[in-house]
């Protein structure tokens, strides 16, 4: 029978946990208690030249995110006067750049689960998952069998789901006996990794394991194990699905929270719940910046949200002293992207003549530079490096996509009659 593990909140309760916990960041920011929406502020900053923007979630009456709003959505008003578009231009910047959801999905290839009927129906629950986590996640799905490597199927910039549901079916496991203790960290350092290279002001990640079995390798001990969960800031969740699950090895897998079940037909239903749960915890969320027309003192911002059947709208107080012209909608506010890394920012009217005549005297020096290099007559060419090599399902190895340089792995020999009968 399926179950939840209740040693650690539900993944319901996570939701409403994740929900009721948004912090409001910025100065004097309140969330608007009348109409039936409820908008709260995770961040807001005001930044020269006269850049206003504010990350804020959009839930319905009940909680849940809304999705899919669009600029026409937003009304702008300061000092409670509308600001037209005319007069303060406007957009939406992707929510990506302000909190990063990291995700990786870790799919257990090695039991009988890949021989059974069932197979097709996981391939299919790594398909849904995918397609509803990729919008707002920065998804990675990578398999595992015995070998000491990752074999990953989705990068976090593909969009090609049937592309990396095809390496799914074309993968072939080299050693029977799963090596989940090794995958698993190999996963965290992945997803440390991603981490440590997104921007965003704000960052959270998860590993998602599915099994059938559990460890059947013991490459690694358990207690190397525990120490990377115990150092790792990611959620981590278990989908045990199968007759033949450790639930109580699994069990100190899942420091979140996990699901288990020894039939496979049920499947469908901890991928489900768990992609659902991911999806709305990171749903629902805006990055608003606007050019204000203001140009000192201190005055109050009204970010007020309309669809055709609700409303709501969230308060602002913010500086605008030391504002000057030349701002664009387009630039990352300070909570996204550091100062020095802007690189839409475009330069205060007073100050722009004074950077042509260095921008001529770049151009000019390319010029001779192209000319140099077209009189000497050499060329360069760049060519892949073997990590970039697909194997022979067409999944590519974890460590040839994480920066690391390894050798490949050598081929094992096929499985013994032993570990095709386990």
């Amino acid at each position: 029978m399926p179950g939840m593990d209740r040693r650690f909140s539900s993944w319901a309760s996570v939701v409403s946990t994740l929900v009721s916990s948004a912090a409001f960041v910025g100065c004097a920011t309140t969330a608007q208690e009348g109409g039936n929406l409820r908008v709260k502020v995770l961040d807001a900053t005001s930044d020269r030249p006269s850049n206003v923007a504010l990350h804020f979630s959009v839930g319905g009456k009940n909680g849940q995110p809304v999705d899919g709003l669009k600029p026409g959505n937003f009304r702008i008003f300061e000092d409670g006067k509308l600001v037209p578009e005319d007069k303060a231009k406007r957009m939406l910047i992707d929510p990506k750049e302000a909190e990063v959801h990291i995700t990786a999905l870790l799919v257990d290839l090695s039991g009988p689960v890949v021989e059974s009927p069932s197979f097709p129906e996981l391939v299919k629950q790594v398909g849904e998952f995918v397609d509803r986590l990729k919008p707002t996640h920065q998804l990675t799905v990578s398999l595992f069998d015995g070998r000491d490597e990752l074999r990953t199927v989705l990068e976090p910039d593909e969009t090609d789901t049937a592309k990396a549901l095809s390496r799914i079916r074309r993968y072939r496991a080299e050693d029977r006996k799963g090596n989940l203790n090794g995958a698993v960290i190999k996963a965290l350092a992945m997803i440390d990794q991603q981490l440590a290279a997104s921007k965003a002001s704000k960052k959270l990640s998860n590993l998602v394991v599915f099994t059938d079995r559990g460890d059947m390798a013991q490459k690694v001990p358990g207690e190397e194990l525990d120490v990377a969960l115990d150092k790792t800031p990611a959620d981590v969740y278990v989908i045990g699905v199968g007759p033949g699950i450790k639930r109580p090895e699994l069990g100190k897998v899942a420091r979140t929270d996990a699901f288990y079940s020894t039939t496979l037909d049920d499947l469908a239903v901890g991928f489900d719940h768990l992609s659902k749960h991911l999806a709305e915890g990171a749903a629902g969320q805006y990055v608003l910046s606007y050019c204000s027309p203001k140009r000192k003192g201190e005055h109050e911002l009204e970010i007020e949200v309309v669809t055709e059947k609700e409303h709501g709208k969230v308060t602002h107080k913010f500086s605008a002293d030391g504002f000057v012209k030349g701002c664009s909608p387009q630039n990352l506010p300070s909570f996204v992207a550091a100062k020095g890394e802007n690189k839409n920012q475009e330069q205060p009217e007073e100050n722009a003549a004074d950077q042509a005549p260095a921008k001529t005297e770049a151009k000019v020096a390319n010029k001779k530079a192209a000319k140099s290099d077209d009189d000497s007559g050499e060329k360069t060419e760049t060519t892949a490096t073997d990590g970039d090599a697909a194997d022979e399902g067409g999944a590519v190895a974890a460590s040839a996509t994480t920066g690391r340089k390894k050798a490949p792995a050598k081929p094992r020999k096929q499985e013994s009659k032993e570990d095709k009968e386990e």
